[in-house]
């Protein structure tokens, strides 16, 4: 137990919630560490409160609330590297050509030898000589094309590791607040109060507005702070929330105020 917090405990879970808008059950679960109560999303926007409110460093607080949520959550794997083959190289396939087209002038010159004089098949003789000669294969043509393919691969690897896939978007608030959030992505529209946090799917593009501008807006851990008087309004898209004029709001609704 950190001494961060352990001077929350000494402020007491009643004035906590009263200054924080914190409700008791997850102040008090957060003091007693029981992570199981909420989810990481909470988690993270709960700590950045506590954070910003007292000025208190909770950063052991919140490693041990991470190391609890990615112990129970299910990883998977968004890339497998492709296993390598070895390709034949291109001697093989020219010694089996060879074999092929020795093989067929042997069966077609056993049925016309005894026809042919003995010059005719002396010459023939030389010119299958001819044939025989051995294929060059150029190897490091060969290597050159396997380094071209594995260089194609490492490249596809690096873009889907540096895709960025948001895991969460989370809009907090210490009183109680009015939303109005619009689905830009399914052209869904809803509206409600909340009184501490409302989650949104991160996939999805969004258009919000606030009946007031103090808010924290969480995106994957990460929080940007709002204060203003008057209400405010966002588009949301890819990871990135920006502020816009009521004018911007209506153009981008089809003309709609809300």
């Amino acid at each position: 137990m950190s001494e961060e917090v352990d001077l929350l405990k000494e402020i007491g879970v009643q004035e906590i919630h009263e200054q924080t808008h914190i409700s008791v059950r997850y102040v008090k679960s957060i003091l007693d560490e029981n992570f199981n109560d909420f989810s990481k999303v909470q988690f993270l926007g709960f700590i950045a409160v506590l954070q910003r409110e007292y000025k208190y460093d909770l950063s052991a607080l919140k490693a041990r609330g991470l190391a609890y949520f990615d112990l129970n959550t299910e990883q998977k794997s968004v890339f497998i590297e492709p296993k390598r083959t070895k390709k034949p190289t291109l001697f093989y396939g020219a010694v089996v050509l060879l074999i092929f087209v020795i093989v067929a002038y042997i069966s077609i010159g056993s049925s016309t030898s005894s026809e042919l004089p003995e010059e005719t098949q002396s010459t023939e003789i030389q010119n299958v000589q001819k044939n025989l000669e051995p294929v060059v294969v150029d190897e490091n043509r060969s290597d050159l094309n396997e380094s071209q393919t594995d260089a194609n691969l490492n490249k596809a690897a690096l873009e889907i590791q540096n895709d960025k896939v948001v895991q969460s978007f989370t809009i907090l608030t210490k009183s109680e607040l009015w939303i109005g959030y619009i689905n830009k992505t399914d052209n869904i529209t809803k509206q409600g109060i909340i009184q501490e946090s409302l989650a949104l799917d991160p996939s999805k593009e969004w258009l919000l507005s606030l009946g007031h501008g103090h808010v924290d807006v969480e995106i994957d851990g990460e929080i940007q702070e709002f204060r203003s008087r008057n209400n405010i309004k966002f588009i949301y898209k890819d990871g990135t929330i920006k502020e816009i004029t009521f004018t911007e709001f209506k153009a981008l609704n089809e003309g709609r105020a809300w």
